[in-house]
């Protein structure tokens, strides 16, 4: 299938909702971020938005998210021209039972770079502490307040909701409002039936914004907006295509994920079941997806004929397994 790829002005748009909309389409921006646990358990009780459970961050983790944080790329006019240095940790030697990362200034230069040692951070695993040691003195970059920084998110990382969790759960609502990624970046299409759902998307990622604890020079704010998409042939035409590609993704990464639980002989019916049911979703998404756009997506039938049969596969493997325990 060839690839097409929208901008957001190529979607004709209606300024409010009425009989002649399609749907939603909606833009966020995810910057790097940061919420208490605590905070974000209770943004999601009080607005009634589905929280994931957060797990106790290893200190290991938090410890490598926080130096990998480090990170900055400064430009120094000279009479010569430009310089451009980087700032940045990279991993170190270090005993037994010690992560140890070094703190690094490359100058970046037309042949060669050139990378000086700012100073030496340290976790221990066996006591759970944080050191840095051996600053080095520079005339361009203050060793000592990138270390403090990085013991800073090093606590933040151990209290906090990192990105990684966060975009989770945005992921998760996006897929309970039946979004479709119609375009690069964070673009999606929100059906008609889904739309009032979208309000507590948005209100949701303005919260997370304003309880951020992860600050940086040039960051940019989190954000969300959404746009009415006009009813007619040519935007159903165009969400159709985007259907249809993001389907395709998905169709080839349930194949993979299938046939290597297949050929690897997995053993747990939990996980089989759990693939076909994500399988089955993908149909009832596409057939959702016909009626809304009045149109059959017969450019997937084939795809979807040859996922069915690993699918039907994955049930009956999962029901073998059962029918052998139970007869243990």
């Amino acid at each position: 299938m060839e690839k097409k790829v929208y901008q957001l002005q190529d979607f004709a748009a209606v300024k409010q909702d009425g009989t002649d909309v399609l749907g939603k389409v909606l833009y966020y921006s995810l910057s790097s971020v940061m919420v208490d646990k605590e905070k974000l358990a209770e943004l999601c009780a009080s607005t009634g938005f589905p929280c994931l459970p957060t797990r106790r961050t290893a200190l290991a983790d938090a410890f490598r998210s926080a130096t990998g944080d480090i990170y900055e790329r400064m430009v120094l006019k000279t009479d010569s021209g430009p310089q451009i240095f980087k700032v940045y940790c990279r991993d170190n030697k270090a005993p037994g039972g010690t992560i140890s990362r070094e703190l690094i200034k490359e100058t970046v230069r037309e042949d060669t770079n050139f990378y000086k040692k700012l100073a030496n951070i340290s976790f221990d695993k066996g006591r759970g502490g944080f050191s840095y040691d051996n600053l080095a003195s520079d005339p361009h970059v203050d060793p000592l307040a990138r270390c403090l920084e990085a013991e800073r998110l090093f606590e933040l990382y151990q209290s906090c909701a990192s990105r990684r969790q966060i975009e989770t759960m945005l992921e998760n609502y996006l897929d309970a409002m039946q979004a479709v990624k119609i375009a690069r970046g964070k673009i999606y299409f929100v059906p008609r039936d889904c739309m009032a759902k979208l309000e507590l998307f948005e209100d949701f990622i303005a919260l997370l914004e304003q309880h951020n604890q992860f600050s940086r020079p040039g960051r940019a704010p989190m954000d969300a907006n959404s746009m009415f998409v006009v009813d007619d042939a040519k935007q159903r035409g165009k969400m159709a295509a985007a259907f249809c590609a993001a389907a395709c993704r998905e169709i080839a990464e349930y194949e993979d994920r299938a046939t290597h639980l297949i050929q690897s002989g997995c053993q747990s019916p939990a996980i089989l079941d759990r693939l076909a049911l994500r399988i089955r979703g993908l149909e009832q998404k596409k057939a959702h997806y016909e009626e809304i756009l009045k149109q059959e997506l017969n450019e997937l039938a084939e795809q979807f004929t040859s996922l069915r049969y690993l699918s039907d596969e994955l049930q009956i493997r999962a029901m073998g397994l059962r029918n052998q325990k139970n007869a243990a």
